[in-house]
């Protein structure tokens, strides 16, 4: 009976919507939509194919719900077809791409970009993106899980469906990677 009261709210909307339930679906759309969005934009990099990737898998798995086994988190099962949805697209790709301009907002003067803390602030940002950028997508998808999304290395692990050592040793390549694009080179 303690089990009962600990079921989490997902399961029933599941179930609602294998029974066809539209607003149940809708519920569980909403409780995983910014994670969803937010790892393909990770993965991407560009707003519109993230936004695209993120309705693609919510429909793959409205299509498929039938198949979804309850005993993983809800959120867990669409967060990997998100994965699979970025990493084909990253394949498919056969040109690298180039770096995105700024946006044209951070060029034009405004009241905040005359303080120098907000110019410091967009600077750092700026650079760590730039960094991010330049690790590979493997990488960028760890990070994101980890400190992003605030993922456990256990539910990571069960996501990209590996052992929560392997994704403790990625997190520390992709850290190392990371620090030595954001250090500055030491003269020689």
């Amino acid at each position: 009976m303690v089990d009962e009261a600990v079921v989490p709210a997902w399961k029933a909307d599941v179930v609602a919507a294998r029974r066809g339930d539209p607003s149940a679906f809708e519920s569980l759309v909403r409780g995983v939509q910014r994670p969803v969005y937010g790892l393909a934009l990770r993965l991407l990099g560009n707003e519109a194919e993230a936004s695209e990737v993120a309705q693609e898998a919510f429909l793959r798995a409205y299509q498929n719900l039938h198949k979804y086994d309850e005993s993983r988190p809800f959120d867990l099962w669409v967060m990997a077809i998100t994965r699979n949805l970025c990493l084909d697209l990253l394949r498919r790709r056969t040109k690298v791409r180039t770096q995105e301009l700024e946006p044209i907002k951070d060029v034009l003067a405004s009241d905040e970009a005359s303080l120098e803390e907000g110019a410091i602030a967009r600077q750092e940002r700026q650079s760590l993106e730039e960094a991010l950028a330049t690790l590979s997508a493997d990488d960028r998808e760890v990070l994101a899980l980890y400190y992003v999304q605030k993922r456990t290395t256990k539910e990571i692990a069960q996501l990209l469906g590996c052992a929560p050592g392997t994704i403790m040793a990625r997190l520390f390549r992709a850290r190392e990677k990371l620090r030595k694009k954001m250090s500055p080179e030491e003269p020689t």
